[in-house]
């Protein structure tokens, strides 16, 4: 779908207004690539005649979102007609799903922008938009800017402002955050200058900062609305902004006593409650002090005061969330030993190839947990199906496998992590230096075994040395020299 939609756009009679709306956005060759834009012509079947006779049936193409049921009799038309056409790509790049600009202004022609239904492969609460082609930009600017639309990521790196993904019109869930959170721990947010997209995001900021993220905003001028309108306007500026956020709660602060009284008894209530529970979500105590200080300077009331009104919800955040924490977080570092870590890393690139030895190789390390018992069978009965072994086809037909699992909640995190890790250590790599790297990662691998045996052995030698059995102590003394 995606190569038709771009040959359409590319060389159709019938799409010059589709290649003169992507000009008119001066949205250049090597960014149509980049993102794959492509047009879908305005037929009725034009795709589902494509896909049809390369052998998909009518009721495999509405099920990936790509066809509707005629309303009337049988068959199946185009789900997407006369729209520029935005593939939606996982981190990985698999395409999973459609965004349609209308190029029509016909209200006959559906909304302005639409989306793929949610399908098999698709969920709009986790995927993240533009981060497969933002990763390397994000880990220059330590940082990862968040907007709204899909157009404000291909403006944006149209004038070199990378490190920017967008959440699709939609509030950030928590899982598009902690998929962020594995490649920065500092989110910005892209606002208009009055805050017309603040109250909406709220909700997502307070997960990031749940999550320990440092928020910060990236403030839009009076007279633009997103950063493709600036970008059109004045580039530079765009540019200039997305270097120089600002932290979140400047921002915050600015919004809220925009048209207020400070002098008014009931403005300052109406600031102290928009503020307060804000700052009670902070999980730093510094933090936390630092803004109480400065609403006090700006209200004149006695910081002890703010304090004693936000402290009960301290305390009861405190109670239910920190030692839940702090257990997770020492359980997890109880688990992954620098082994547990090491075989995360080798499944991770495993699952992006299909090299059989290194299969057969790792899964002699395999953890005892259920999960990774369960997670390293659906990735050989996968490879063992005959599935074609290019990359991307093998990590997205296992989680599509796994998406659809009974443990999914618990699989999915996983698979994730491993693949992040393994991407972000293999990627920039020549295939020598890859090797080499396997290879390290399989002998710490091996210390790991023969430190465990040595433990083992040792351990029953005590007991042989309490117990008297000097025939014992002897047979285990000569392991431990060997």
């Amino acid at each position: 779908a995606v190569k038709f939609y771009e040959n359409v756009l590319k060389d159709a009679a019938g799409a010059k207004h589709a290649r003169d709306y992507v000009d008119g956005r001066a949205i250049s060759d090597d960014l149509r690539v980049r993102f794959g834009i492509g047009y879908a012509p305005d037929e009725w079947n034009a795709l589902c005649h494509i896909l049809a006779k390369n052998g998909f049936s009518d009721g495999e193409i509405v099920e990936a979102g790509l066809g509707l049921r005629k309303k009337s009799g049988s068959g199946i038309i185009d789900r997407f007609r006369n729209r520029v056409m935005i593939p939606l790509r996982d981190h990985h790049g698999n395409t999973v799903g459609f965004t349609g600009r209308a190029l029509s202004k016909d209200a006959k022609a559906g909304p302005k922008y639409m989306n793929s239904p949610e399908t098999m492969i698709y969920h709009k609460g986790r995927l993240v938009y533009g981060l497969d082609v933002a990763k390397r930009g994000i880990k220059d600017a330590s940082a990862v800017i968040v907007t709204e639309g899909n157009l404000d990521v291909v403006a944006s790196h149209k004038v070199g402002v990378e490190n920017i993904v967008a959440s699709s019109g939609t509030a950030l869930t928590e899982d598009q955050l902690t998929l962020l959170k594995r490649y920065t721990e500092t989110i910005i947010f892209a606002f208009d200058s009055d805050a017309a997209g603040f109250k909406a995001a709220k909700k997502g900021m307070a997960i990031a900062r749940g999550l320990g993220l440092d928020v910060r905003a990236a403030v839009l001028p009076n007279d633009v609305k997103d950063p493709d309108e600036l970008v059109q306007k004045d580039p530079e500026v765009w540019v200039k902004i997305a270097n120089n956020s600002v932290p979140i709660m400047e921002f915050l602060i600015k919004t809220v006593i925009r048209g207020k009284d400070l002098s008014n008894i009931d403005d300052k209530r109406l600031i102290a409650k928009e503020l307060l529970p804000a700052i009670s979500e902070m999980q730093g105590v510094v933090e936390r002090e630092h803004w109480l200080q400065k609403v006090s300077d700006l209200l004149s009331v006695d910081q002890k005061v703010l304090r004693d009104s936000i402290n009960k919800k301290v305390k009861i955040t405190t109670k239910k969330k920190d030692p839940v924490v702090k257990k997770e977080k020492k359980a997890e570092l109880e688990r992954e030993s620098i082994e547990d870590q090491v075989f995360q890393l080798l499944f991770g690139y495993l699952v992006q190839t299909d090299d059989r030895d290194l299969r057969e190789k790792l899964k002699a390390h395999l953890p005892s947990s259920k999960l990774w018992i369960t997670l390293y069978k659906l990735m050989e009965e996968g490879y063992d199906s005959g599935v074609t072994s290019a990359q991307k086809s093998n990590f997205s037909r296992l989680r599509t496998t796994v998406d659809g699992h009974q443990m999914r909640e618990e699989l999915l995190p996983l698979l994730d992590k491993t693949s992040i890790l393994a991407e972000q250590t293999f990627r920039e790599l020549p295939r020598v230096k890859v090797l080499k790297q396997l290879e390290n990662l399989f002998n710490t691998l091996e210390r790991g075994v023969d430190k465990r045996h040595r433990a083992n052995v040792a351990r029953e030698l005590r007991q042989a040395e309490a117990a008297g059995d000097q025939a014992a102590v002897s047979r285990l003394l000569d392991q431990l020299s060997e």
